[in-house]
């Protein structure tokens, strides 16, 4: 099967969340048995060093005859697609004027220009590669989907929601070029509450729509955690699955990883872990820091949505248990004074890092007994799934993709972490305390660690639930 993604970012290239690390290893997984391509933009700020080829293909296939000197129309003439190798996968990287010169990828203006222009483009790509299936992944590529239904050339596509809070809506008198060529489309396609909303035409037009966990499929089907959106998840709701996650073991893998102090697995967890956290401790500068406290690791986005300010208010009420916290992250400026201001004046408790490093993210994972994700919703999350891998117990809410994959079985040899009800800071507290009692009940603790650390959370399973949507969505197009 010849297969085409298009997303916004992709690892090691572009990564500002989840959907970076998901594309990466889920293609590198399904390019084991199909031919894979991704598409992504092009930007001053990429990272790495792209491998080349030397190939390059038009921004407008000839398939598509697209005249005129619009806007539009003249961009995508002074663009084009660089292929690149990625192991097995095949990069295509839209060079473009709009995005150039962007050291990051989103935050920057006209963005709902920008997108728009690069949905045409990677819909026309997909034409010309004559693909079977296309796959877009959130808001930045759902028009492309819509161009697909109403094309004569148009190939059976997936979209898949990462994030049903972001849906890149604005107002109509921004978007007025859409109903110009090569677009031509209506605006029924895209409109929601008086705006021009990219995630809708997505989800109204893809030939099947995915989210990244059961547990997110289901809430997103009814407010508030629709965003304004349930009634169309719910009309389309045979359409549309969700399929847990994975990550590529290779890369996360404590036996194997470079970036962290003491490689270890399973059977020597209890050594490498100890190595780590020593290790860690002397890098953020407290070596002092008794290592056989508990250390609770949280790496995220500063945002409402990954419920924070609820963990500091739980840090503050359960001052009395022994943690050590590890805080690695950027994002709301409120947050992160609170979060200095505490790291300053409890240095025996709190050290927080602002901004984001994978190497110290690794070494965060690799340290940690456990690792806190208090989020108020969560599509899946994959940051409990490293945690399994290097043997940090995760604490999570009971939301989404973490509901899914975290078990506080009552059952003995079931548990996989500790679980509490989100947006609730006692929930959270009491949470924190029963991650204390299970540390100290060192024969549970360390079995708990090594049954975690044999979790197969690999692309394998998985590819194949997304070749059995795959197969719809070719029956339903035909």
């Amino acid at each position: 099967m010849k297969i085409l993604h298009a997303t916004a970012e992709y690892f090691p290239y572009i990564k500002m969340g989840g959907l970076s690390d998901m594309l990466s290893s889920f293609s590198k997984e399904q390019a084991k048995k199909h031919e894979v391509g991704v598409c992504l933009p092009l930007i001053a700020g990429i990272r790495g060093n792209p491998q080349f080829t030397g190939r390059t293909f038009p921004a407008i296939s000839p398939k598509l005859a697209a005249i005129g000197e619009k806007p539009v129309t003249k961009i995508l003439s002074e663009s084009r697609f660089l292929e690149a190798n990625y192991g097995h996968v095949k990069l295509y990287f839209f060079e473009s004027p709009i995005f150039s010169e962007l050291q990051s990828i989103y935050q920057n203006s006209d963005e709902h220009f920008r997108f728009a222009v690069y949905a045409y483009a990677v819909f026309s790509l997909s034409i010309e590669l004559n693909v079977d299936i296309f796959h877009a992944h959130d808001w930045h590529t759902a028009l492309s989907c819509t161009l697909h239904k109403v094309s004569p050339f148009g190939k059976p596509t997936i979209f898949t929601i990462h994030n049903l809070a972001y849906q890149g809506d604005h107002p109509i008198w921004m978007t007025g070029f859409l109903r110009e060529e090569p677009f031509g489309l209506f605006p029924e396609a895209y409109l929601q509450d008086n705006k021009v909303n990219y995630m809708k035409a997505g989800l109204s037009s893809a030939t099947q729509i995915t989210t990244v966990s059961p547990g997110y499929r289901n809430e997103t089907l009814f407010e508030p955690n629709g965003f304004g959106l349930s009634y169309l998840l719910r009309r389309r709701e045979s359409d549309y699955h969700g399929v847990i996650n994975g990550i590529d073991r290779e890369e996360w893998n404590p036996k194997k990883d470079p970036n962290i102090f003491q490689s270890f697995d399973s059977e020597s967890h209890i050594k490498g872990k100890l190595g780590n956290k020593s290790g860690l401790y002397q890098e953020i500068g407290r070596p002092l820091i008794d290592t056989n406290r508990p250390l609770v690791g949280i790496i995220g986005r500063l945002t409402f949505q990954k419920g924070y300010a609820n963990f500091i208010n739980a840090f503050k009420e359960r001052f009395h248990l022994p943690h050590f916290y590890i805080f690695l992250g950027a994002g709301d400026e409120d947050l992160q004074n609170e979060l200095f201001h505490l790291s300053h004046t409890d240095q025996n408790r709190i050290f927080f890092y602002k901004g984001y490093s994978e190497e110290f993210a690794r070494k965060v994972e690799a340290a940690s007994d456990f690792f806190l994700m208090p989020s108020l919703f969560e599509p899946c999350g994959l940051n409990q799934l490293y945690s399994h891998a290097y043997g940090a117990i995760p604490i999570v809410s009971r939301v989404g993709g973490l509901r899914d994959t975290v078990s506080e079985s009552p059952i003995d040899g079931e548990q996989t972490g500790i679980v509490f009800e989100p947006n609730d800071v006692s929930s959270l507290g009491y949470a924190l305390e029963r991650a204390n009692t299970l540390f100290h009940d060192k024969d549970k603790f360390h079995n708990t660690r090594k049954r975690i650390m044999k979790l197969d959370w690999s692309w394998e399973k998985r590819v194949v639930e997304y070749e059995s949507i795959y197969e719809i969505a070719v029956m339903r197009k035909e």
